[in-house]
């Protein structure tokens, strides 16, 4: 009869490195930019030494800054700051119209 192990890690975010959720997406998607702008400097003919030079700062600089974002928001941090910034600071209500119904029944009610 098999043994079937049990799956422990069930509700519990994907982690890589100490990067976990989205940070993950960022981090892959600033490797493929840093790819990127080798080929685009390779193909350009820039000297290959300075070609590899301008990568590794690139990909040091955004390997850095994806692991300060983790540090700094977490997992799901990043995602609640930009929902923070889009959602307006005060809601304003320039007519007394909201007010002077409230007390009124709703139309269709007996």
């Amino acid at each position: 009869m098999p043994v079937y192990d049990l799956n422990r890690g069930i509700n519990k975010p994907v982690e890589f490195k100490g990067l976990v959720g989205s940070n993950i997406y960022f981090l892959v998607a600033g490797i493929g930019l840093v790819f990127a702008l080798f080929v685009t400097c390779y193909l350009a003919g820039v000297p290959l030494a300075l070609t590899v030079l301008l990568t590794f700062l690139a990909g040091g600089g955004m390997w850095a800054g994806v692991f300060a974002l983790n540090r700094r928001f977490g997992e799901h941090g990043l995602m609640k700051a930009a929902a923070r910034r889009s959602s307006p600071r005060y809601i304003t209500n320039r007519h007394s119209r909201l007010f002077q119904r409230l007390n009124e029944d709703p139309p269709g009610r007996a």
